[in-house]
């Protein structure tokens, strides 16, 4: 075989077993690492990505308070539009009066879960922070069932009620990973 011949056969084999390695996979990040392991993989990930902050934590205890700060600020956006709802609908007294059960509602789930389970979370009460997340995301599904209950239509803050019930399930599940770590120690 002439070397030239040979020299292109190398160069061939060479070339063609580049093109094969394997090229490895970039390693999970925490949020994709904590997601996993909850339910609801992607929306966890889309709503912790959503958040500058999370990108840059390196811990599951920073995730916490995003996605517990997340749920506040839905729940008091939620809260400011519902005055606006409640004058559109003020001829409708069954969608008025759940409007206003939804008042009471969105403020529970600021001030008596999620501001409270912030503050377990200082004090590494994880079960009690995971339940007020639990409760918090609940009112989401409970100012919805409202609706029902008041006026059998379509409820104006059925986006808003479900995406509090979502982050809520974010937000508990994010906490149990504490839970689960601390009770692996």
């Amino acid at each position: 075989m002439s070397s030239s011949l040979f020299l292109t056969l190398l160069l061939i084999l060479i070339s063609a077993s580049q093109g094969c390695a394997a090229v490895p996979e970039k390693e999970p990040d925490l949020i994709q690492k904590s997601c996993a392991i909850i339910v609801g993989y992607e929306e966890c990930v889309a709503i912790l990505r959503s958040d500058p902050r999370s990108i840059k934590a390196t811990k599951v205890k920073q995730l916490a308070y995003i996605i517990l700060d997340l749920c506040i600020e839905n729940a008091t956006e939620t809260l400011g539009e519902i005055p606006k709802l409640q004058e559109k609908y003020s001829k409708h007294d069954q969608i008025e009066e759940a409007l206003r059960w939804c008042v009471m509602a969105y403020e529970s789930a600021i001030k008596d879960y999620f501001r409270k389970a912030v503050d377990q979370l200082g004090t590494k009460s994880y079960r009690e922070a995971q339940y007020s997340a639990h409760i918090g995301g609940a009112l989401g599904t409970s100012c919805e069932q409202e609706f029902y209950f008041q006026a059998p239509v379509i409820s104006p803050l059925w986006p808003r009620n479900h995406n509090l019930a979502v982050l809520g399930l974010v937000a508990e599940g994010i906490v149990s990973l504490l839970r689960l770590n601390e009770s692996q120690l």
